[in-house]
């Protein structure tokens, strides 16, 4: 089975960090990005293809409410 591709998009490196840590503990996980803004993110939804994009909604810039 194919792996579940992750990006993850938040402004605090510690959180993006400790999500992937967690996220690749798992083998049916791939965490293929992780953004620090909402522009970043749908740049890297382009690039990347993720299956689930983890979006914090408050960030400098575009939230993850205006890049959904």
């Amino acid at each position: 089975m194919a792996k579940i591709r992750v990006l993850l998009v938040d402004d605090h490196a510690i959180l993006r960090e400790g999500l992937k840590a967690l996220l690749n503990l798992s083998d049916d996980i791939e965490v293929v990005a992780d953004a620090t803004n909402g522009e970043q993110a749908i740049a890297f939804v382009g690039r990347h293809h993720p299956d689930v994009v983890v979006m914090d909604m408050a960030m400098p810039g575009m939230g993850g409410i205006e890049a959904t």
